[in-house]
């Protein structure tokens, strides 16, 4: 009879725990404060953000939360942007807001890649987020990460570490909430692809290179090669992109006037690679970056179709070619 009462009592125990559970997260916030900001980022799962949240000190229980999940099978797709949560809603409200899947009220942002800093600057005020100049001054004053070493005239410390992709955010986000949630973006996709122990602000750099310089993913490994092997060979990597970053402007074409720019990012005046990344790779530049094709390929040359290039690895033959195509 005893050992009866006894299951009764654990079982009566654990409906009303469950209740609570239900009660507590379905109907009462799990979060701290009247209200929170919540950063998802590409490839983030509710976990992920949970456990961000509790080490910021927002969740009242994260145990809670997961046992709660787990007994009602909880499940999401985040939407990757900057939220701002307000301190009563529910649980299961929070995943509503993060699933976000008809983004409403949020504005929608795509950064495609190669964009610069200040391209992203411009957009943000077309969309009405920020203007250009408050971008420019967040982007400035932000700390950068470990992995971008202090240089001396440097544009901007986080050029290139902001990863092109498509994102929501909500009117009235602070430009400060829009870079970490790309600088993020960028920490989470380079993680599989970058090595440990590789230089990372290298591998933008040239990745960087590559994408402003192709237009075709399958020659970004070979323009990869011919940059890697001109830097072995202590010849000038001579990129008509880092003419165009030095001059802060857009030319249609690179004259011998623009050659001479005084700039650290000037490849045809410097030796090496330019001071820093020249905007913001996507994935197969990064990837090409990481993994050139290994060739002897020393110059390369757009076609006429304006898309493919024309590789080899003399100069006569590359001189010949230019003529050919009436350069």
């Amino acid at each position: 009879m005893k050992k009866i009462v006894g299951i009764i009592v654990i079982v009566l125990v654990v409906i009303l725990t469950v209740s609570g559970f239900y009660y507590n997260y379905a109907t009462k916030s799990p979060l701290k404060g009247e209200e929170v900001t919540v950063v998802v980022n590409e490839g983030d799962s509710l976990y992920n953000v949970l456990d961000r949240l509790d080490n910021q000190g927002f969740i009242k229980s994260k145990t809670l939360i997961k046992i709660y999940m787990k007994l009602h099978n909880t499940s999401a797709e985040l939407v990757p942007g900057t939220f701002k949560l307000s301190g009563n809603l529910s649980f299961e409200k929070i995943i509503a807001v993060l699933e976000n899947k008809n983004n409403e009220g949020s504005i929608s942002v795509t950064i495609p890649e190669g964009y610069d800093i200040e391209k992203m600057a411009i957009l943000f005020e077309e969309k009405g987020l920020f203007t250009k100049d408050e971008f420019l001054k967040a982007i400035k004053e932000y700390a950068a990460p470990d992995y971008i070493s202090a240089k001396e005239g440097r544009r901007y410390d986080l050029e290139g570490f902001l990863f092109p992709d498509t994102y929501f955010f909500n009117p009235g986000v602070e430009p400060n909430e829009v870079i970490a949630t790309m600088n993020n973006a960028f920490n989470s996709k380079i993680k599989s692809i970058i090595p440990e122990g590789t230089n990372i602000y290298d591998i933008i750099t040239i990745a960087s290179l590559i994408e402003n310089e192709t237009r075709v993913d399958e020659e970004r490994p070979l323009v990869s090669s011919v940059i890697y092997n001109r830097l072995k060979k202590e010849m000038k990597l001579q990129i008509d992109a880092t003419v165009i970053y030095a001059l802060g402007e857009h030319v249609d074409t690179v004259l011998n006037k623009h050659l001479e720019v005084d700039s650290p990012y000037n490849t045809y005046k410097n030796h090496g690679l330019p001071l820093g990344p020249i905007s913001s790779p996507g994935i197969s530049s990064i990837l090409a970056a990481a993994k050139p094709e290994s060739t002897d390929y020393l110059f390369y040359v757009l076609e006429k179709d304006k898309t493919h290039h024309y590789f080899t690895d003399n100069d006569v033959d590359f001189m010949n070619k230019l003529k050919e195509l009436g350069y």
